[in-house]
Parts: C-alpha cells; structure tokens; sequence
C-alpha cells in the first residue's frame, strides 16, 4: 500500500454491530470460537518504552478470539480496549490490549485491506494515541464516530512532514515519493499530533527531485453531518496547489470545508473513485 494513493472512502466501513457483554478486555475472555487468557510471555514494550509505560498488556488466544471482542456502547460511546496483533506464542494468537477502556470499540464488521481489523472511535483520538502498538490509516467518519483500520504491524511513514516546502500560514508541508499522499496516519502515533483528525491536500507540485511531490496540506475538521464533499486531487484541469473537491450531493465544498474559497459553479464529473459527482477546483483561504 506504501505505493499507491491512500484516500477517505465515505463507505470503506459498515457499521459496527454492538456486541453485548462486558466492558474491555479481563484477564480470562471465553467464546464460542476459543478463548483469550493474560499471558505474561506476550512481551507488550517498545524500544523506547516498558509495556507498564504505554499501559499495554498482553493476552493469547485460540481459536478466532480477540481480548477486544466484547465492546460495547453506553449512550452511543465506545467502550472497549484496542489491540494490536503479534506474533503467534505456542501456536496461539497473540495480543497486546490497553490495560483500560477507551472510548474505541473493535469493529469486526469493518471492511479493511488483509491482514488489517476495525476500531470505531469517538472523538479526534486515534487508535494510536492510546496504544502505540499499533498504526491506522485516515479514518473515515460515520456520524458521530470515527472508523478506522489498523495494524499491528508497525509502519513507516513514505510522506515526511517539512516545514521547508513554504507553504502558508496553518497549513503542513510535506514531500513524497510519487504516487503517494500524505494522510492524518503519517502524523504518527504521538497523541497531540494524532489529534489532527483529516488532512485536506491539494494538487501536488513537481519537487526538485522528480522522483518526489510536495504537498501543501491543513487540517481539515470532520465534515458536517450530510456532507457529501470529499478530496479529489484527480480533478481535471485542476492546477498544482489547488484543491480538487468531489461532492454527491447539493452542497458545496465550502460548506464542508471553511478554509476553501473561490470554488466556482462545478461542473458534473466523476469522483476519483468513479461515481458522478460535481467536480470543483479551489483555492485556499488565507485568512
């Protein structure tokens, strides 16, 4: 995936269905499809911190089981732990799961690439914030909760954040290898840059390097209930740095993001995944 354009998918996720049982993960989990137990022989650390540090524990599973299985919702909350997946030890599944209840709960209906599983989550915090074990591609929102797909598998980022493109005030530079974008996931797992939920880029310019894009990308917040605007960097005769915008509905891109301007009438197209949509090329506000 490092090779190809990561992009918000406004159906890449199905909605999740509350699962009834306890809160977050115990140290003895029985199911139907096997049995999770807390297994010290799991090591949950990282290079840089203990598992006691980051709050990790870890568990072994058999079967189809998973410590976060049992989430559920109280008042529309998620309420559950979030695992990453590790190593098998003595041909069990292994885990490592927060020591304590998140507001994310896992999404076992969540259509992800292989080897990827679902978290919905409330609120700007990624999954990474509270387990750095794990890596999560832009999330995707679905009302009020955020979905997400993630890895246990850790990832190095192919865009690099620079503060030497020279773009405007309030927004991220940032260089990559042709054919990639940046998204909200090369931001990392750190918990204040995590917070920076969408990344809204433009068109991307050549860099000196022709091997590499610069990107001018902001912050976008989520998208108003019923928006139906999203990122197109395909749109045509859309010149670099501008904002190529797709939307299926009447609305119009300024609606869904304040920061854009002088966006024009659109005209019918398709959106980059191939739907018609009414297409716009915008400018950024500097205001």
């Amino acid at each position: 995936m490092q090779n190809m354009r990561i992009r918000p998918f406004p159906l890449l996720l199905v909605p999740i269905l509350c699962a009834i049982g306890s809160t977050g993960c115990t140290s003895r989990t029985t199911a139907p499809n096997g049995e999770c137990l807390a297994d010290p022989a799991v090591q949950c650390g990282l290079p840089d911190a203990s598992a006691e540090a980051i709050h990790l524990t870890g568990y072994s599973c058999t079967g189809t089981a998973r410590p976060d299985e049992n989430a559920t919702y109280i008042d529309g909350v998620p309420q559950g732990t979030v695992c990453s997946d590790e190593a098998s030890v003595d041909e069990k599944n292994a885990y490592c799961c927060t020591t304590f209840t998140t507001q994310c709960s896992y999404n076992p209906s969540a259509i992800c690439p292989e080897r990827n599983y679902g978290y919905q989550c409330l609120g700007a915090n990624r999954p990474e914030a509270v387990n750095p074990a794990i890596s999560c591609h832009q999330g995707v929102r679905e009302d009020n909760l955020i979905d997400y797909c993630c890895s246990g598998t850790a990832r190095t980022p192919s865009c690099v954040q620079s503060d030497a493109i020279g773009c405007y005030a309030g927004m991220l530079g940032w260089t990559c290898p042709v054919g990639t974008q940046p998204t909200a996931e090369d931001l990392g797992a750190n918990k204040s840059r995590a917070d920076l939920y969408y990344l809204l880029c433009p068109v991307p310019k050549l860099a000196a390097n022709p091997k590499y894009e610069t990107f001018c990308c902001f912050t976008s917040g989520l998208v108003p209930a019923g928006g139906s605007c999203q990122q197109d960097i395909e749109v045509p005769n859309c010149a670099p740095g501008k904002f190529g915008i797709s939307c299926y509905g009447i609305d119009r891109p300024e609606q869904n993001f304040p920061r854009l301007t002088s966006c024009g009438d659109g005209v019918p197209g398709r959106s980059e995944q191939g739907y018609p949509a009414t297409v716009y090329c915008c400018d950024f506000d500097r205001g």
